[in-house]
C-alpha cells in the first residue's frame, strides 16, 4: 500500500514538475519537487521503502530531463537511504528539522552529482552557492507545504 501511494505521488509530482517547467519556469528553478517526495518518504517510511521511492523518482527525473540515465536515480536512492537512516535515528517530525533536512538535501544533490561525474570521468559545473541557497530555500518552503498537505490526506 505504501509503495502504491508512492507511485501515485510520483506520477503527481512528475506532472506538477512538467507543468511548472512549461508554464512557470521561474518557479521551477527554485523548487525541486522530486527531492521533496524522496525526503517525505525518507522521513515517514523505513529506509528500504525510501530507497525504492528514491530510485523510481530519480529514474523518472532522468527521463523527464533527458540526462544520463541512472545519474538522478543513484542520487535520489542515496538521498532516500540517508534521510531514511537519519529519520529512523532521530525525531524529525517538527517543522524546523524537516526544513533543515530539505535544505541539506538540496545541497546534497549537486555534491552527489559532482562525485558521480568525477567517478565517471565526466565534467560537471557546480551551481553557484547563491542559486543553490535560493533553490534550497524554495525547496524547504514548498516541502513544508507538501508535508502539511500530506498530513491532512487520509
Amino acid at each position: 500500500m505504501r509503495l502504491a501511494r508512492g507511485a501515485l505521488a510520483l506520477v503527481v509530482v512528475a506532472l506538477a514538475e512538467a507543468l511548472l517547467a512549461s508554464y512557470l519556469p521561474g518557479v521551477a528553478r527554485y523548487c525541486d519537487l522530486f527531492t521533496i517526495l524522496v525526503v517525505y518518504y525518507g522521513l515517514t517510511s523505513p529506509p528500504p521503502v525510501a530507497m525504492l521511492v528514491g530510485a523510481g523518482t530519480g529514474l523518472v527525473e532522468d527521463i523527464l530531463l533527458g540526462t544520463l540515465i541512472g545519474m538522478n536515480g543513484f542520487k535520489k536512492t542515496l538521498l532516500g537511504y540517508l534521510v531514511g537512516t537519519v529519520g529512523s535515528l532521530f525525531m524529525l517530525n517538527q517543522t524546523i528539522p524537516r526544513f533543515g533536512i530539505l535544505f541539506l538535501a538540496t545541497f546534497l544533490d549537486p555534491l552527489a552529482e559532482l562525485g558521480l561525474s568525477a567517478a565517471l570521468g565526466r565534467s560537471f559545473v557546480f551551481p553557484g552557492l547563491l542559486h543553490l541557497g535560493e533553490r534550497a530555500l524554495g525547496t524547504g518552503i514548498v516541502g513544508l507545504l507538501f508535508f502539511w498537505l500530506a498530513a491532512r490526506l487520509p
